[in-house]
């Protein structure tokens, strides 16, 4: 009787994190997207109402620049370079420690599996940076340059 109480535990805890965390996310992120856009529009609206001469292309575009920031090419590598490194770093601070108690005490704790993943996890955006900056150097300039214009 316990062991059937233990696996519907078991797949009740992986239901719970594989489906609904995820599903729980994206209707956070979209509820979250779909706020922001319906305040420009009541925004976008009011100013209509008030000045009706406005083209309202520009109030948006107005809007935009001024509601949110946006982020460049560079800033979002460097944004995977950050993830990257703490992800490596907390791979191998789990797995240091599981493997020096392997080694000498002869432990055979689960733990190794969880800093394999993280390491790998941190090691893959690094390579993602490296790869992507090589490739979007041009762009990276291209978007530098217009920013330096603007101001």
């Amino acid at each position: 009787m316990e062991e059937i109480f233990e696996v519907l535990m078991l797949v009740i805890v992986v239901i719970g994190c594989c489906v609904v965390l995820p599903l729980m996310i994206v209707w956070l992120t979209n509820k979250r997207k779909n706020h922001e856009i319906d305040k420009q529009t009541e925004i976008l609206m009011a100013m209509m109402e008030k000045h009706p001469d406005l083209d309202p292309a520009e109030v948006m575009k107005k809007l935009n620049v001024s509601s949110k920031s946006h982020k460049t090419i560079k800033q979002k590598l460097l944004d995977n370079v950050l993830t990257g490194g703490f992800m490596t770093l907390m791979g191998l601070a789990v797995l240091i420690p599981h493997l020096c108690g392997m080694v000498f005490f002869g432990n055979k704790e689960n733990g190794i599996f969880c800093g394999g993943i993280m390491l790998a996890v941190g090691l893959a955006f690094l390579i993602h940076y490296l790869v992507s900056k090589k490739q979007l150097s041009v762009e990276i300039e291209a978007e530098e340059k217009q920013l330096k214009e603007q101001q």
